[in-house]
């Protein structure tokens, strides 16, 4: 069912830090370092917070658990075309085959012998409800690529009218 989002203006690099934190000692226990680097150049967005800090720490969680031990997270944040925000989430985990790429966000479909198989179909639902739009594939190195796009709010002034003389 769709989700309802309480919508407020969103610094994604403030809810980037904040799910890696939650993450961050459970990662640290199977030594898989951790990778962001703040965008100062990066545009709010209109979002909920939560339900994006849901969206990541299933990501993450995702990730961890293809990973193991030993291994590396990425995420990075970047302005994509001027009215979207793009964030990217790259593991060193086993990846993923191409033939699963297409079944990833089905409702129970799981690769795991104990998930639930509804980790990545709520992902998609939530960015769907933000508008935006999310790609899996895999990276250069092997592990998952995941990329997220999100809609930045369009602020822009109404030209002032001046008012007319009627002749």
């Amino acid at each position: 069912k769709p989700a309802h989002l309480t919508l407020q203006k969103v610094d994604l690099n403030e809810v980037i830090t904040h799910s890696l934190h939650l993450v961050s000692q459970d990662a640290a226990s199977r030594e898989i370092q951790l990778r962001f680097s703040a965008n100062s150049t990066l545009p709010a967005i209109q979002a909920d917070p939560d339900r994006l800090t849901q969206v990541l720490l299933n990501l993450y969680l995702n990730s961890i658990h293809a990973i193991g031990r030993q291994g590396t997270i990425t995420v990075e944040a970047n302005e994509s075309s001027g009215d979207r925000v793009k964030i990217v989430v790259i593991d060193s985990g086993k990846g993923i085959a191409a033939e699963q790429l297409e079944a990833i966000f089905t409702p129970y479909f799981t690769t795991k012998a104990d998930g639930t198989g509804l980790g990545l179909a709520i992902v998609q639902r939530i960015i769907d409800n933000h508008n935006g739009k999310l790609e899996l594939g895999s990276s250069e190195r092997g592990g998952l690529l995941i990329r997220a796009w999100l809609p930045v709010p369009m602020h822009r002034a109404l030209p002032a009218v001046k008012p007319t003389k009627e002749s």
